[in-house]
């Protein structure tokens, strides 16, 4: 007995073993290699980061190849803060470990260290005591030389500034006494939590400004329309929405004029709705008459995409931190809001208690830590490090401001915004266990430098880790794709697996879970990925160019994900799984989506189609589109998309923007259940951008999949068809264009078989060809047909079609889903088709997601007004 406790005793203690060890009862005069202080309290851990860096550092100067182990014990460890020194920097060679020996930051066994880039307002950071105003208010100073702040933290909980709010437009907003929900004008309002009404409303604009009536503003033009112009800078509100010229607008010196005020210029902020992208942009000024808003910069414009940038009547907007909605809040009853009032010195920081709240035995955290660039790390800096392993470590609370001019440059794949934790040029580095959470933009980077001659990262991994409450993207890869890139420049050999990305997007809403620039190798296994307001998985943007295509977007796979609760009504074309690989020169290849479970995805078509402005209809342009289960765009080629689950998404399960370039190969659909898509269940919008000429035949091959669907809901506000896009075959037979064979069709009303209007072709083609998409009027252009048709042929215009589609399958199956709305309904007990393999289905709904979760964060709050289809 005494021998097996001696055993495991020894065993115990080398599991503890660390050469330095780091704790917040440290001292960094210490030798760092005891666990504890000793008891004559004269030697013991380190109290810093940077302190055990520098050990680490000087011992690996010596013994270069030696495994190294430093433990992080419990507590809190803020980064601005003495002992530590600010943003954690690993960027010389003896930060890096060998192959020989890895260098591994780890937590102690059983404990919870936390990297925080915030300093808290009470003991251990400024010190401050708050004072208590009227009802729930709470007020105390900032020191003087703080930088501006736009985040704070309360309890570990993300608190918002001061949204404006009314019942004029869409959201949340106080009604005697009583936080109300507003959706789309023909849902009646109801009840909401009162913290519901801290996300504020989304409003309109009402008209876009000429240039020609407000010479010298910056402004864009329509590509085609030239005689289509806009100001950026500025936009006509409507007059029954509570603007006003608030007390901390300073309009000295703008084009309203004005007296100089206390408060510095564009202290009052606007969040403007593009459609894959936001604006987040400071206002000049206020003119109440003319019912004009100004802003301190310009907008972003798009020549080519004129409507879908910029301001644009109907796009929504959220006005942040004016002073009157502060007030307001206060008046109605809200809490949990704050203010920085900048017009007094010392500033005054204001905020609004919720009930059991006391700031001065609370915990209130200010993040400080900013990143200098989007390739750089706000809390954790590391580039050409290698053989390095972060393990248990939880990452916090770093900043961001919104620079002067405002924020425009934002992006589909969010390359241009940084992270709390970022690893540029990294070699052999591995996250495994770690969690980021409560960021200002995204959680984790693994890139290559930019350039074609650095050296990019290769064979680093993220793993078992949890991303919540993030501002942009949870995980991104790479940086913006170039036609420059090599393959050697770029990121590779990344592997992404087992991690979960929940409540992302909170401040960015365009952010996606996972999104990847460039790069090429890469999977993305076994996440899971929730609640965010844009895409769940990205990959590439603008075609992913690179050097010959084999750089970028090449050999990426995306297996056994699970997506679900994305995009909730907030932006359009996301897309739950996206890859957006190739172009009209190329398109890189050997990519794959297999064995992922998407579910449950409303676009913005849910409040931004049939918008009526001052009793006028608005067609919001890009008001609604893209979200689909599996989306690929532009002239991506040659994706395998296989046993993967796809149901309730508010756009076609399936989206192909184009048909390949010539010379690439087309895409293959095999063995999927795509179901409950109120638009359609397949969608080739554009297949033929160059015309019809040497494309791949087919452009696309569906083999053995399941299209299950309702009939079309009163609640769509799209029509629905089967099959969506431009049909039209270019003079081949229809299954050498879209090749469709032993696929199961199943409409739940039974009657589907006996539906003459069930398939489609168009009647005329469009001149040019190049821009045959979804006619605006289906009905009139396509001819119909039944699907004994669709198996043989078809008349045009008094001449036979042949069809040859779906040999082998049927419409008269019922494959016996259940009525649930969970994935369970999708599990099958034989095959309901020849061809169908239901075991495949059956283990991407039990095995997609996380294996073993060792990390199960908290649902995160929203941040901005959600919507979602009812039906499906």
């Amino acid at each position: 007995m005494l021998r097996c406790l001696a055993t495991f005793l020894a065993l115990t203690l080398s599991s503890l073993a660390a050469d330095f060890y780091i704790s917040p009862q440290g001292n960094d005069s210490w030798t760092g290699t005891l666990d504890s202080p000793n008891a004559d309290m004269m030697d013991g851990p380190f109290a810093s980061m940077a302190r055990a860096q520098s050990a680490v550092r000087a011992l690996r100067s010596t013994s270069p190849d030696r495994a190294l182990t430093i433990m992080l014990r419990e507590g809190t460890y803020y980064l601005p803060s003495p002992p530590n020194s600010g943003t954690l920097n690993f960027t010389t060679t003896n930060d890096s470990g060998s192959s020989l020996g890895t260098i591994t930051w780890t937590n102690y066994p059983g404990e919870t260290p936390i990297l925080n880039g915030g300093i808290p307002v009470g003991a251990g950071g400024w010190g401050h005591t708050w004072t208590q105003g009227p009802g729930s208010l709470w007020q105390t100073s900032v020191p003087a030389g703080t930088p501006n702040f736009e985040f704070l933290y309360y309890n570990g909980e993300r608190r918002l500034r001061s949204r404006l709010a009314s019942n004029t437009g869409l959201g949340y907003y106080m009604l005697n006494g009583t936080c109300t929900y507003q959706a789309p004008p023909a849902a009646a309002p109801r009840p909401a939590s009162i913290a519901s009404c801290n996300v504020g409303t989304f409003f309109r604009v009402l008209h876009e400004i000429s240039p020609a009536t407000a010479r010298g503003c910056p402004s864009v033009t329509n590509a085609a329309n030239q005689k289509q112009s806009k100001c950026l800078d500025r936009f006509e509100y409507d007059s029954r929405d509570p603007i006003a010229a608030w007390a901390n607008v300073n309009s000295s010196g703008s084009v309203c004029g004005g007296l100089d005020s206390a408060y510095p210029t564009g202290d009052v902020e606007l969040i403007l709705f593009d459609a894959w992208t936001v604006d987040i942009l400071r206002i000049s000024c206020v003119d109440t008459t003319k019912h004009v808003i100004y802003f301190t910069g310009p907008a972003q414009g798009n020549t080519s995409v004129y409507n879908f940038f910029g301001p644009t009547a109907g796009h929504r907007y959220i006005i942040e931190n004016a002073r009157g909605a502060f007030d307001a809040a206060q008046n109605a009853g809200q809490t949990g809001t704050w203010f920085l009032d900048r017009s007094t010195f010392p500033w005054t920081l204001n905020y609004l208690a919720n009930p059991g709240e006391y700031p001065n035995s609370d915990s209130v955290v200010i993040p400080q830590l900013q990143a200098a660039t989007p390739t750089s790390g706000s809390l954790l800096n590391a580039s050409n490090i290698n053989f390095v392993t972060f393990s248990g470590i939880t990452f916090e609370m770093d900043g961001w401001t919104v620079p002067r001019d405002g924020f425009v440059n934002d992006e589909n794949g969010e390359s241009t915004v940084p992270a709390a934790v970022d690893c540029e040029s990294c070699q052999q580095v591995t996250f495994d266990g770690i969690t980021i959470r409560h960021t200002a933009a995204s959680g984790l980077q693994i890139a290559g430098q930019p350039g074609n001659v650095a050296t990019g990262g290769f064979n680093n991994a993220i793993q078992n880790s949890a991303f919540y409450d993030i501002g942009s993207c949870g995980v991104h890869i790479g940086h913006h794709p170039s036609g420059s890139d090599v393959p050697s420049s770029v990121v590779q050999s990344v592997k992404v697996s087992n991690n979960i990305v929940q409540g992302y997007s909170r401040v960015f809403p365009s952010g996606e879970g996972i999104a990847q620039g460039n790069g090429h190798d890469i999977s993305y296994t076994h996440n899971d990925v929730t609640d965010g307001y844009h895409a769940g998985i990205s990959i590439c943007l603008l075609g992913c160019p690179s050097d010959g295509f084999t750089s970028n977007g090449t050999n990426i796979l995306t297996q056994y994900n699970h997506i679900w609760n994305v995009i909730q009504g907030i932006t359009t074309d996301g897309g739950s799984l996206y890859y957006n690989v190739g172009m009209a020169k190329g398109s890189g290849t050997g990519n794959s989506i297999l064995n992922n479970l998407v579910h449950d995805v409303t676009d913005s078509q849910v409040i931004d189609r049939g918008v009526v402005l001052n009793g006028r209809r608005v067609d919001v342009v890009a008001a609604g589109f893209g979200g689909s289960g599996i989306y690929i765009d532009n002239q991506s080629a040659g994706i395998d998309v296989e046993d993967n689950v796809v149901f309730r998404v508010s756009d076609p399960a399936v989206h192909v923007t184009n048909g390949p370039t010539a010379n690439q190969a087309g895409h293959t659909f095999r063995n999927n259940i795509f179901a409950l898509s109120p638009t359609g269940m397949f969608e080739q919008q554009t297949p033929w951008p160059q015309g019809c000429g040497a494309l791949p035949s087919p452009q696309v091959t569906l083999v053995n999949n399941i299209f299950y669907f309702n009939p079309p809901s009163a609640e769509s506000v799209q029509a629905f068809s089967a099959m969506r896009g431009c049909a039209y075959s270019c003079g081949l037979a229809y299954n050498q264009f879209q090749n469709f064979q032993g696929n199961l069709y199943w409409r739940t009303d039974g009657t589907f078989n006996t539906d003459g209007r069930a398939f489609h072709i168009l009647t005329r083609p469009p001149n040019p060809i190049s821009s045959c998409g979804q006619p605006g009027s289906p009905n009139a252009a396509w001819t119909f047909m039944t699907f004994a048709q669709w198996q043989t042929q078809s008349q045009v215009n008094k001449m036979t079609i042949n069809m040859n589609e779906d040999a082998g399958g049927t419409v008269s199956v019922n494959p016996g889903f259940g009525a649930s709305s969970t994935p369970q309904d999708f599990v099958l007990t034989t095959n309901p088709v020849s061809g169908f393999d239901y075991t495949r289905t059956n283990d991407t709904i039990q095995n997609a997601g996380r294996v073993q979760p060792q990390i199960f964060p908290p649902a995160v709050p929203h941040t901005f007004p959600t919507f979602y289809l009812k039906s499906f």
